[in-house]
């Protein structure tokens, strides 16, 4: 390809010296007429026969990452014997290069490496591109460009959290698979009754025994991993208006990945669904389902249109009775609580994670209170600020 960093000016030049060697005569005017041509034409015909030979190679670290972890780039030239360059200019990477690595010479026959580590600053697909070296004539009247290599793709997964506001399993016994998650807390089995403990919850006190015993007992219920569990992860745009740094959509599929890790780790099934257009959820059975999970929900973005809790109560249709259904969204209004009141009714046991960049509003937790009223888990996350 082909690109004329100063064409203008060089037509220019032609078209004036032509009509002066035609108008005027003579063997000067024809003669700085052949000197600028010729001082095009040889420059570009040699570069453009050295470009031909010379080839590249890209070499990759690592082609999966994590956020907060880094991979090696390395871009290799290899110059034929017939090369010859006045410069080589490298474009058309990940990351820009400094002015002093953007500029290389490789003598004819020889091998030039240069190589960039690339620090993952957010999970997603890194697409490499096409290693490109662009030369010219040392006048800059021309500028040839070719493409060398293409790097492919190296992904990159959420960090795996535990969350200081939710402990996350860490473990399993044999029989029934029981977790230290109170998210996991079945609500209509009890388990045992046993006196108050700093951190219970007002709502686990048996006022009977309590009156009866003279202190303040509990009811305990028990912890089991649901058979079936459904993750809606928000990925509506109305969902991230205000979301301008990406930190509550980074959230969402930060704490996804999580919860999805842990889950098949502890070979439980679960399906996810990401947008009003899935046609069927994602699967996964088991930890080897991990990658292809996160393979998809890497790349999800905050472009669904419409309502997500709408969206929610149509796909709820298709899900078992008895289903445990997670919410991931940063978007609650009343109505949408109506959603989730809706589904506590049809019998499925909820948990809303509500993320916030900041301090909660006084009439979302109004909202929030009357969900948890209604016997809803309600959990409650903040993005980490940018300055953190």
């Amino acid at each position: 390809m082909v690109k004329h960093k100063h064409g203008k000016l060089l037509l220019a030049a032609l078209i004036f010296t032509f009509l002066a060697a035609l108008l005027a005569g003579g063997r000067f005017p024809y003669m700085f007429l052949y000197l600028l041509f010729f001082a095009v034409a040889v420059p570009y015909w040699r570069l453009k026969r050295s470009l031909a030979s010379l080839t590249g190679e890209i070499t990759v670290s690592e082609r999966t990452r994590e956020v907060g972890q880094s991979f090696s780039v390395t871009y290799r030239i290899i110059n034929s014997e017939k090369g010859h360059f006045p410069y080589l200019e490298l474009a058309n990477t990940l990351e820009e290069f400094t002015e002093d690595t953007r500029y290389v010479y490789v003598r004819p026959g020889g091998v030039k490496e240069v190589s960039k580590k690339i620090v993952c600053k957010r999970r997603g697909v890194y697409d490499l591109k096409a290693l490109t070296v662009k030369t010219g004539d040392p006048f800059g009247f021309f500028q040839l460009e070719k493409p060398l290599a293409d790097g492919g793709e190296v992904k990159v997964y959420p960090r795996i959290r535990t969350f200081s506001e939710i402990i996350l399993p860490t473990y399993q016994q044999l029989g029934d698979q029981r977790r230290k998650n109170a998210i996991f807390a079945d609500y209509s089995r009890l388990e045992k009754l046993r006196e108050w403990q700093t951190g219970d919850s007002l709502k686990k006190i048996h006022w009977k025994q309590t009156a009866k015993q003279n202190k303040i007992i509990v009811k305990d219920f028990t912890r089991t991993a649901d058979a079936n569990l459904t993750i809606f992860i928000d990925m509506h745009r109305e969902s991230y208006l205000h979301d301008r740094q990406h930190q509550l959509e980074d959230l969402a599929v930060e704490l996804a990945a999580s919860i999805i890790f842990y889950r098949l780790q502890a070979n439980h099934s679960l399906q996810v669904f990401t947008g009003p257009k899935q046609s069927s959820p994602l699967l996964g059975k088991k930890p080897s389902d991990y990658e292809p999970l996160m393979d998809h929900i890497i790349r999800l973005e905050p472009k669904a249109k419409g309502s997500f809790f709408r969206s929610l109560r149509t796909q709820s249709y298709f899900l078992l009775p008895n289903t445990s259904i997670y919410v991931l969204t940063p978007s609650l209004t009343l109505t949408d609580a109506d959603v989730l009141l809706y589904l506590k009714r049809k019998g499925y046991s909820l948990v809303l994670f509500y993320l916030s960049r900041s301090h909660i509003q006084a009439d979302i937790e109004q909202i929030l209170k009357r969900i948890r009223e209604a016997g809803i888990n309600v959990n409650i996350l903040h993005a980490e600020r940018e300055d953190e």
